[in-house]
């Protein structure tokens, strides 16, 4: 309803007060007459306010009052000049009444909604506290800058401080082992493109430490943290020692039967025996294959143990790493056109040099090439770079397969371990020797992937100078030429 000059002059200069409004209200809609008294009590003011409020009304012609003193008895009456503009406020009070009420039930009800939400939440935050706090695995929270954001009890015992006391500071600000492989580890990760890590520390004390490294993200994809969970695996490592040490034995104690079996088996084939039938032979021929296939299998159950403990000491040389990579290449070429596969080797146009162990880095590249053949797609690509940046020499193996879950990331390097989206034969233990070999070369490795797009490692090696020409064998060189030329 629109207001008139009139009508906002009359509610200006007669019901200029909230108490007015609400008297005229109550009588109007009420058909109530009633005293000054009985008023105070319906609408909850005091009688004094009350009773002021009335004489006014009385006054502007709007209320009728009979009687006089405390007994006086008020009702709606208004003056003929100014009834139309008390039905127009009357209208215009009721109807912003209504919508206050609408307002105020909704308002309510969000209100009521919000606090079951909530509660939800809160409930949720407990639950997942509780979780995080009974944890037996430390769990820290980093923002980008380093600060800790959370820690829960077993982080906080990793780190000889109360979770209150460490809440709040950041990682660089604590004189502790852990918190400067923290330090390492985190920048690292705040490089983009991120890449998820995991690390095995070895402490001065004889602890042994897992951690696990996740970058966060929000829905925007912008980098908001960091995830670390530290788990203290020395008794494990202590019991795969142990059954490293026990399969040794056993599968050194297995060479003697099994030599002796085949020992036996030759024997008779080369007639030792006298002259056997045919069967004889055939079975004498059968028995010493399987001894030869099953000691294959023990020299391969040796060398994992061997695997186990370490690589073999590194015969580093200084070689282009353009050119290992590419022979590699050039050997699946076959394969990836048998599977319908396209390879593509992108290298940089210098010479990329690393010293390092060219048989060890060809096998920990020749790994990885292979699982991009292995879990590609029909019809999938594979690219293999190598580039220099900065004082790094870089090989990168991208590929559109099957891809790691997210969450599956920081354990793909573990030994024995396979990704849930990894189907088919496979061991498990590609991945860990390629991070052995990389790490013994003081190198390290990224991956980058996602479910159903593909996945990129990337191994970085330190980049080594380039040879050195030897002057006086080029001089020579050099007039030998002249001379050839002259003769």
């Amino acid at each position: 309803m629109p207001i008139t000059d009139a009508l906002r002059n009359f509610i200006c200069e007669v019901l200029d007060t909230t108490l007015k409004r609400e008297i005229l209200a109550f009588l109007v809609t009420n058909k109530a007459v009633d005293t000054a008294h009985g008023l105070s009590v319906w609408l909850g003011l005091p009688e004094e306010e009350v009773e002021v409020a009335l004489e006014s009304l009385v006054q502007a012609g709007v209320l009728n009052r009979q009687g006089e003193g405390k007994s006086a008895i008020y009702s709606y009456r208004p003056n003929s000049e100014i009834a139309n503009l008390v039905d127009a406020f009357l209208q215009l009070y009721q109807t912003a009444r209504s919508q206050l009420q609408n307002e105020i039930l909704q308002a309510r009800q969000q209100a009521e909604q919000a606090q079951e939400q909530l509660r939800a939440l809160q409930w949720e935050q407990s639950r997942f506290r509780f979780v995080l706090s009974s944890m037996t695995d430390g769990v820290i929270v980093l923002l980008p800058d380093g600060t800790i954001s959370y820690l829960n009890e077993s982080a906080g015992k990793m780190l000889n401080e109360t979770p209150k006391d460490l809440t709040g500071k950041k990682v660089s600000e604590l004189w502790l082992p852990i918190a400067q492989l923290l330090v390492q580890a985190c920048r690292e990760i705040n490089k983009p493109p991120h890449p998820a890590i995991s690390r095995e520390w070895n402490l001065a004390d004889g602890t042994v430490l897992r951690a696990n490294l996740l970058p966060v993200f929000d829905q925007q994809k912008q980098f908001m943290g960091i995830v670390c969970v530290l788990s203290n695996i020395t008794r494990a490592r202590q019991r795969e020692k142990e059954q490293t040490e026990m399969l040794s034995v056993l599968a050194h104690d297995i060479k003697s039967p099994i030599t002796a079996i085949r020992g036996f088996a030759l024997s008779g084939l080369k007639g030792y025996f006298g002259e056997l039938p045919p069967h004889a032979i055939r079975a004498l021929q059968v028995i010493a294959e399987q001894s030869d296939r099953i000691y294959s299998m023990v020299q391969q159950i040796v060398q994992l143990v061997i695997g186990g403990q370490g690589l073999p000491p590194l015969q580093p040389v200084r070689f282009d790493l353009r050119d290992c990579a590419y022979e590699i290449v050039q050997g699946y070429e076959g394969q990836c056109a048998e599977q319908g596969l396209s390879i593509f080797a992108n290298f940089s146009d210098q010479p990329v040099w690393v010293q390092a162990d060219k048989g060890m880095v060809g096998r920990a590249i020749d790994n990885l090439i292979s699982n991009a053949v292995k879990y590609n797609r029909e019809g999938g690509k594979i690219w293999v770079r190598v580039y220099k940046r900065n004082d790094e020499a870089i090989v990168e193996v991208e590929d559109t397969g099957v891809g790691i879950p997210p969450s599956e990331l920081p354990f793909i390097f573990h030994r024995f371990y396979r990704a849930s989206t990894a189907k088919g034969e496979g061991s498990g233990l590609g991945l860990s020797f390629v991070q052995q070999v990389v790490e013994a070369h003081g190198g390290r490795i990224e991956v980058n992937s996602s479910v159903g797009e593909g996945s990129l490692f990337r191994v970085i090696l330190p980049l080594a100078s380039e040879p050195s020409i030897d002057r006086k064998s080029l001089k020579l060189y050099s007039q030998s030429e002249s001379e050839d030329k002259q003769g």
